[in-house]
């Protein structure tokens, strides 16, 4: 196991922190109604025919039992306009802040969904794979919503690279 090699670790992470990936708000309803959620990059949508999206949570993420005891989430695919919003939910001191925005609006199953994202997937849980400190959510995406324009810009998704996010408005290429 090469845990204990330092060269391979750092070269690891620089190797991961190199890598772009999306930035997604995962949100998601207690019994209670109350809302929670957190920042994910590991989100990945797959197969049409049964339309589905896997996500990995962290079991020390304070969302991650709500999600477990409920089997539902929304992933909310932002734009640079959210780049407030994505704070919120990438810092636990903010965590009562994560919902003030006036753009948060009630979805299916009472999910919280973003309007000025790009999209919003509604999840329903069907199985959840234990892998080390983290739960492999697979789940079918039972409804999606198209976002609102936000600024001129329109849709300017998100994406995470280098330990922070960046903008895909100037790319050359799409």
């Amino acid at each position: 196991m090469r845990k204990t090699d330092a060269a391979f670790t750092e070269t690891l992470r620089q190797g991961l922190r190199a890598s772009a990936v999306n930035v997604a708000l995962l949100t998601t309803t207690d019994l209670e109604g109350r809302y929670h959620g957190l920042a994910v990059t590991t989100a990945v949508p797959f197969s049409n025919q049964q339309p589905s999206m896997i996500v990995a949570v962290s079991h020390s993420a304070s969302a991650y039992p709500v999600i477990r005891d409920s089997g539902l989430f929304c992933l909310n695919q932002i734009a640079s306009c959210d780049l407030d919003i994505l704070d919120r939910f990438s810092r636990s001191d903010q965590r009562a802040e994560r919902f003030t925005s006036d753009a948060w609006r009630p979805g299916p199953h009472g999910l919280p969904y973003l309007e000025t994202a790009t999209a919003c997937f509604f999840c329903n849980v069907l199985g959840a794979h234990e892998y080390d400190d983290q739960t492999i959510f697979v789940s079918r995406i039972e409804d999606v919503r198209l976002g609102l324009r936000c600024g001129a810009d329109g849709f300017d998704p998100l994406i995470w690279i280098n330990g922070g996010p960046a903008k895909l408005a100037s790319r050359e290429y799409a």
